[in-house]
């Protein structure tokens, strides 16, 4: 018990440190996810919008005001007197123009030399009469350059605009994206931790309830075992009293007739009890003894020794592969709970092949069950409601759908129009003859 309890604690604490990593982990690559799709889609938009202004400025500054105020022939004083160097210094704009000599206009002294710092790509856009622009460091200075050449000859414009506070914003951006990030990392462990103490305690409580259901049935088995011998020795007993009752008192006879039937249905319980018992044990293990049968012949010998009377609606020639046994222990317990509970009244039992299922049903006309109990008709020591209690034990029908299991089988019950129950079982079966 101690051993099996440190398990269960054992399995309890896996289960919780698993479930903690897996939120967590989830957690962690969702907020990572999110962040950098964020990041990437703010930058994106930045840096476009950055860059949609600057070459639109470039092509005002270069394509408009520098045709209307500068002639073909440009030195550096033009820019200057021309008045372009001081919408450029209003605009927030550093300018470097290459006039193609020794001596080029800069707006400032650490303007970097354009044709120097961009790339040939943008050069040999640049000599395409295209608008250029490129993202460049100089000096631990950011700059978006954005090149361009005033047609048809030049000169060549290389308008600087500082990026420094687009980049400062994007990593402002980064720092806020981590910290939340970090946070939902924590709640998120905290509430994982939490969903994993429940989970842990629900897998304890499972596995607190496995074990006790396994110990009952270890201990119904073992008594049902225990029992057979003195239920046996009993039923002999009892069998010896009743066939010497002529030569008892009146008032005697009685007792040894409630005495034996009671000891015989004593002893058919023992019987049920430890048929589930072994039931139980083999689970999903159980092996099927499968083998050829007429579906005829094999209902008309079950339900004889039980329902003599019963109606039969089976098909003439009809050859199946099953587990014969099972399937006979099936149907024995259905007879079995007609003739109990419907004693005296009809009983039809019916067989039919519906695709590659044989379904089996055995109605009758008794006092049926309340509608809301059909579903629990199959639990053990459910004996229905008061209408239906019998002498029955309450175990056939469990027993019944126990078989159909390992069979793969399905049981059901239904109440019939007119009165009555009809309990079906459908069986997967392999036709070996159909006429």
């Amino acid at each position: 018990m101690t051993t099996d309890s440190s398990q269960d604690g054992r399995r309890g604490r896996r289960v919780r440190t698993r479930l903690v990593l897996i939120v967590v982990g989830v957690i962690m690559v969702a907020a990572v996810a999110l962040s950098v799709l964020a990041f990437v889609l703010v930058s994106r938009s930045l840096r476009a919008e950055v860059l949609d202004r600057a070459v639109e400025e470039a092509r005002f500054t270069v394509g408009v005001l520098g045709e209307e105020r500068l002639g073909d022939i440009v030195v550096p004083g033009d820019i200057e007197a021309s008045g372009l160097a001081e919408d450029l210094r209003r605009r927030g704009i550093d300018a470097y123009v290459d006039l193609g000599g020794t001596d080029d206009y800069v707006s400032g002294l650490d303007v970097p030399a354009g044709p120097d710092i961009v790339s040939a790509e943008t050069h040999e856009l640049l000599a395409q009469g295209n608008v250029a622009a490129e993202w460049v460091g100089v000096r631990g200075v950011q700059y978006l350059v954005v090149a361009a050449r005033r047609p048809p000859d030049g000169p060549d414009f290389y308008l600087f605009t500082p990026v420094d506070d687009v980049e400062s914003a994007l990593a402002q951006l980064r720092v806020v994206l981590i910290g939340a990030s970090l946070v939902l990392v924590m709640v998120g462990s905290v509430a994982g931790w939490r969903a994993a103490n429940q989970a842990g305690s629900l897998a304890d409580t499972i596995d607190e309830l496995t074990a006790a259901r396994d110990r009952e049935r270890r201990f119904v088995g073992d008594v049902s075992h225990e029992l057979r011998t003195p239920v046996t020795a009993l039923v002999h007993e009892a069998a010896e009293l009743a066939s010497g009752i002529e030569r008892l008192p009146p008032e005697q006879r009685r007792v040894v007739e409630l005495l034996d039937g009671d000891v015989r249905r004593l002893r058919d319980l023992v019987e049920e009890l430890l048929e589930l018992s072994r039931l139980d044990a083999s689970g999903d293990t159980a092996e099927l003894d499968l083998r050829d049968f007429e579906v005829a012949r094999f209902l008309h010998s079950v339900v004889a020794q039980r329902l003599p009377d019963a109606t039969m609606q089976v098909p003439a020639v009809l050859t199946v592969r099953t587990d014969r046994r099972r399937l006979e222990r099936i149907v024995a317990n259905l007879a079995d709970n007609a003739r109990v509970h419907a004693e005296g009244r009809d009983v039809t039992v019916r067989a039919e092949l519906v695709g590659s299922k044989l379904v089996v049903e055995v109605a009758d006309r008794g006092p049926g069950v309340l509608p809301e109990q059909l579903d629990r008709m199959f639990d053990r020591f459910s004996k229905g409601d008061a209408a239906r209690a019998g002498a029955g034990s309450g175990l056939g029908l469990a027993i019944a759908r126990e078989h159909a299991r390992v069979l793969q089988a399905s049981v059901s019950a239904r109440n019939r129009e007119g009165g009555g129950l009809a309990v079906q079982v459908r069986v997967p079966v392999t036709v070996v003859t159909d006429l």
